[in-house]
């Protein structure tokens, strides 16, 4: 899995000005790291996909090491199943969505990608028994995950933040906005470090 993963590591074939020179927000989404940091990475992901993953893997680890724990960076995940080829995109994320209801979003946020990276494929399928499942293992109060998962009470959270992605012509994912600054693709860590760099000495 890794080697066909490392294939992916490559700059996604996005229309060049998708979201350039357009705001984006980060909404209401939870936040990592120093509300305060100077420079804001909001990634729009799907969690079924691939590349997400292998940016969630490979790269996230870095940042967070090198800045987000630092205090330099903040990062925000928004929403962007693309249910066509990744079906329980959107329920999963309504599962991280609930989770956020008991605050632990980055920890369901993990062990979604964790769960995955466990398989041979490079599209993994899941049930929402197995997103419940992992809730539990999370630490998560059942019951109530359950319910509002059950009850797809973060459907139109997440469809908004899917529009919010099409409206500044998003194509795919990942994409990150980093200051406003667009990168395409689960890039190498370096792409990253670069433009943080950049943009904390301003």
């Amino acid at each position: 899995m890794r080697v066909l993963l490392a294939a992916l590591f490559v700059i996604v074939a996005f229309l060049p000005a998708a979201g350039q020179g357009k705001f984006i927000g980060v909404d209401d989404d939870p936040v990592l790291g120093d509300a305060k940091a100077k420079v804001l990475i909001i990634e729009f992901g799907d969690y079924q996909c691939p590349s997400c993953r292998m940016f969630w893997r490979e790269v996230e680890p870095r940042l967070k090491k090198d800045y987000i724990d630092t205090g330099k960076v903040k990062l925000v995940f928004r929403d962007f199943p693309i249910v066509q080829i990744h079906p329980e995109a959107m329920l999963a994320a309504m599962a991280a969505d609930c989770a956020v209801d008991q605050g632990k979003y980055w920890q369901m946020h993990d062990k979604i990608y964790r769960e995955q990276d466990k398989g041979e494929d490079s599209l993994v399928r899941f049930k929402a028994t197995d997103l419940k499942k992992w809730a539990k293992d999370t630490g998560l109060d059942t019951a109530a995950f359950n319910e509002c998962l059950d009850s797809s009470r973060y459907r139109d959270e997440v469809a908004k933040d899917k529009a919010d992605g099409d409206s500044v012509g998003i194509q795919g994912t990942p994409t990150f906005f980093i200051n406003g600054r667009v990168v395409g693709g689960a890039q190498p860590y370096p792409v990253f470090k670069k433009i943080i760099d950049e943009e904390l000495k301003k």
